[in-house]
């Protein structure tokens, strides 16, 4: 939470007469003797350190092989995701790690072929990240690589791969798994959070007396403070001001989720998944994926389905988000070029409706649904709403007038 200081560095100080570089020089040789030594002796952790340097490469190949994907340098990022991926499963790795490595590998690489129109090698590598999931174990004895961030986007990833090719049966089936592994606020992550109240180097509260000392007193002072609070254990006065920063509108999503786990320390186990639940809603952005499988469902001819998945839309007033450029990164959220492929994928299909992801666009899809379901009344009613807040829709009135000269379920 707090800021970290800035590195301090000092200049070298000798006796007249001594070389700077020769002290350089001792320093490092002696520093070699001891890391032998230790090594020898067993106290350095070779498989720690193996691991170390594994992680690292699979990180610094999978940043070289985003960068290169994202000008269009498509051969070398392939060479690059197949160095991160290899180099996250070497000997050595911690399982844990491993497998997180090999899913992000896997997952930006199948992204990168989606977006230059590689459909089939972007599907399997979408499939091998959704195939590690669960797997291998922590020492806690908790399965990692499941419901985490990186299942909910490749069960996504590959509905709209699937969308592209017209396979809309296994879209739908993908988008319902998507919804199922939205990334709870897991055993894992208070676990983490558990590790840090117990631990007191983590302690935000130079931070806090800073922003004390500068009279600052909005949202993220209270955020900071409830932070504080949690960590000393006070889990009621950590609650008031997450809720006080929730209040000032700042990170709504983060004080949720801290105050959630604070009430499940203090035993209200409903009250905090209340919080987790609304904390995962703001976070995923679960409306998309209603409203992409509520589109699915009406081409199919679906309609009570469609219309359930777009009463959802509505009530999470799904918003795609724009990411920053060049992203190529695991998130946990729905972006706006998740939305571009999946118009991209319907556009080649039968349009029944608007796939926009707005709620003009969700009423007027409604109205399309209950029209042929025979429920005019109800449609009309959505033709109307959608007016209400979008007067120029020209469709929609369209669609309107000859409901209005027709009460009789229409035929297409």
């Amino acid at each position: 939470m707090p800021l970290a200081h800035p590195a301090r560095s000092y200049p070298f100080q000798h006796s007249s007469g001594q070389s700077p570089w020769l002290i350089i020089v001792l320093i490092l040789v002696v520093g070699v003797g001891v890391a032998w030594f230790l090594g020898k002796k067993g106290f350095l952790g070779a498989d720690e350190a193996d691991h170390a340097s594994s992680a690292n490469a699979s990180l610094m190949h999978l940043r070289k092989a985003m960068r290169l994907a994202d000008v269009g340098s498509h051969a070398a990022a392939e060479v690059e995701f197949a160095q991160a991926i290899t180099s996250a499963t070497s000997p050595g790795a911690e399982a844990w790690r491993a497998v997180s490595d090999a899913q992000a590998g896997h997952l930006m690489r199948g992204e990168a072929r989606f977006s230059h129109g590689e459909l089939r090698g972007a599907e399997e590598d979408f499939s091998k990240v959704i195939a590690l999931a669960g797997t291998q174990p922590t020492s806690d004895g908790l399965p990692v690589g499941d419901g985490n961030d990186y299942k909910f986007l490749a069960f996504l990833d590959r509905a709209l791969a699937k969308t592209q090719r017209a396979d809309l049966g296994g879209a739908r089936s993908d988008l319902t798994s998507a919804l199922a592994a939205i990334p709870e606020y897991s055993q894992q992550r208070l676990q983490w959070l558990k590790a840090q109240i117990n631990n007191p180097s983590k302690s935000s509260g130079a931070w806090l007396e800073y922003l004390e000392r500068q009279g600052r007193k909005d949202g993220y002072y209270h955020l900071v403070r409830g932070h504080q609070k949690m960590l000393q254990r006070d889990y009621s006065a950590a609650i008031a001001d997450f809720t006080e920063s929730m209040e000032r509108s700042y990170d709504v999503a983060l004080s949720l989720q801290y105050r959630g786990a604070c009430k499940l320390f203090l035993g209200d186990q409903s009250r905090a998944q209340t919080d987790f639940k609304q904390a995962n809603e703001l976070r995923q952005n679960p409306g998309m994926i209603f409203f992409f499988r509520a589109v699915l469902r009406q081409l199919v001819g679906d309609y009570e389905g469609a219309v359930a998945d777009y009463a959802e839309a509505i009530r999470l007033d799904p918003k795609p988000l724009k990411g920053p450029p060049g992203r190529r990164s695991a998130i946990s959220t729905i972006y706006s070029y998740h939305h571009d492929w999946l118009v991209a994928g319907t556009s080649k299909l039968p349009q029944l409706g608007e796939a926009e992801p707005n709620l003009g666009a969700v009423h007027f899809n409604l109205a399309l649904c209950y029209e042929r379901l025979g429920r005019i009344r109800e449609a009309k009613e959505e033709l109307q709403q959608v007016l209400r807040n979008q007067a120029n829709f020209a469709k929609a009135e369209d669609r309107l007038a000859r409901l209005n000269g027709n009460r009789e379920k229409p035929h297409q």
